[in-house]
């Protein structure tokens, strides 16, 4: 692999994704009757209770030989296809996107130090990883594994590593065995799949508050 065993490369900005962005809007809006809180007192509830339902909803936006569409991060994708995530908060916070290399190291991909190290998201806004540009799958098969970290409040250890670019990961690691611990123990609730939008990919969890909003997206290149 690549660039830090990354499978993808980024590439300059790609105009053409423009439109598919767009189609998509309305499939990455959470609605307000739904599942997750949609109200400042629905979530003082939730957190007198001790737990906050948080969830994000991901797209890929593809651009094959300059054909454009958006897919599940789970689709099939090839040598050559530019690519970039669209993802939409449930609720206002923090966010770090990160690529998991075939040695266990950490690339950040959003935010990024060119576009700006602001990790600040709105609910219900959209978002591209990368921030500008797409990544471009090479000529090596394989899997790249990515992790979205998003929490209501800032992450002081994952903040003091995202200015190493994540060389240490101890506090990434951390996160992601207690919300495994807590998967095993049934403490941690997931929805995974929105069924009803067909390239959107929806991920749920119920965590204690102040506890940090883990999910992890598999990208396959054959």
């Amino acid at each position: 692999m690549k660039n830090k065993n990354c499978i993808f490369m980024l590439v300059c900005a790609v105009s053409l994704f423009a439109t598919a962005n767009a189609r998509t809007s309305r499939d990455l809006v959470f609605d307000d009757e739904g599942d997750v809180p949609a109200t400042a007192t629905q979530g003082v509830k939730e957190v007198a209770e001790g737990v906050q339902k948080v969830a994000v909803k991901t797209t890929v936006v593809l651009n094959r030989d300059g054909q454009i569409s958006t897919v599940l991060p789970s689709h099939e994708f090839k040598s050559g296809d530019k690519v970039k995530i669209v993802f939409t908060p449930s609720i206002d916070g923090y966010v770090y996107w990160l690529a998991k290399g075939s040695s266990g190291s950490y690339t950040l991909l959003y935010p990024n130090p060119k576009s700006g190290m602001d990790n600040r998201v709105l609910r219900n806004q959209e978002y591209n990883v990368p921030a500008k540009g797409s990544f471009k799958f090479d000529n090596n098969a394989g899997s790249e594994e990515l992790l979205c970290l998003l929490s209501a409040t800032p992450m002081p250890e994952l903040d003091n590593e995202a200015k190493n670019q994540f060389k240490n990961s101890v506090s990434v690691d951390a996160v992601q065995t207690k919300r495994e611990n807590r998967r095993k123990s049934r403490d941690l609730v997931f929805d995974d799949e929105d069924e009803n939008v067909a390239d959107v990919n929806t991920v749920t969890q119920s965590n204690p508050v102040g506890e940090p909003f883990v999910a992890k997206y598999e990208l396959r290149h054959m």
